[in-house]
């Protein structure tokens, strides 16, 4: 699965360009017995979760240099969810869905408000080519102007 980030006002909300390959799943970090990395790695988009932190990259994400959010990073999974099981709705929908769906779902992974003057949030969706097989949508959130933060901004469930 690629992803593709563009710029939509604050959110950005990407496409995925590919269905899943092995890139995607590719997980080299080290994880935690909680699932944190604690050892930084390569790792595919389809083994990111919540919580995890990494390094952005390329326009067309597949995979990403994931560190442990003590570290410093630009980039924070807060939520994931999946799009409705349809036909292909078009790519306004999808980035609205997209959009929507990231926005409303910041502050109960956070537990902030949304802040637009202090970050941005980031939502990678399938496009159309992928749309078979990929429903999946990743809500980021950075720094405004993408400058590396340390710590973690998801609340960890219990």
């Amino acid at each position: 699965m690629r992803f593709l980030a563009c710029c939509l006002f604050v959110v950005f909300v990407g496409s995925s360009c590919t269905e899943p390959n092995k890139l995607s799943l590719l997980d080299d970090s080290v994880r935690s017995a909680s699932g944190d990395i604690a050892v930084s790695g390569r790792v595919g988009v389809l083994r990111l979760s919540p919580g995890d932190c990494f390094l952005l990259g390329a326009d067309e994400i597949e995979a990403v240099d994931a560190v442990p959010c003590s570290d410093d990073h630009q980039a924070e999974v807060f939520a994931i969810f999946d799009l409705a099981d349809t036909e292909w709705p078009g790519t306004a929908a999808v980035a609205q869905v997209t959009k929507s769906g990231c926005l409303d779902r910041f502050r109960g992974a956070t537990g902030h408000v949304f802040d637009p003057i202090l970050m941005a949030i980031t939502g990678f969706a399938p496009s159309e080519r992928s749309w078979k097989d990929d429903r999946r949508v990743l809500c980021v959130v950075a720094a405004h102007d993408l400058a590396p933060v340390n710590g973690r901004v998801t609340r960890r469930s219990e």
